[in-house]
């Protein structure tokens, strides 16, 4: 699958069987600070991802 990761505007190809939790795990990025859009449908990181063409990293920005 093609992963966009936003914040470092970059996309890498890898495969993945499981959930988004895991791949987020892998890549050593924070799930509380990402949107995780699958095949352009957001969805949560328990979601399954094995099946994705394209999953976007999405840099969540909040201010105060």
């Amino acid at each position: 699958m093609r992963i966009f990761l936003q914040k470092e505007q970059k996309t890498v190809e890898r495969e993945w069987n499981g959930a988004a939790r895991g791949l987020l795990g892998e890549l050593g990025i924070n799930p509380e600070v990402v949107l995780i859009v699958k095949d352009g449908r957001l969805i949560t990181i328990d979601d399954d991802i094995s099946d994705a063409k394209e999953i976007e990293l999405l840099s969540v920005v909040s201010g105060g």
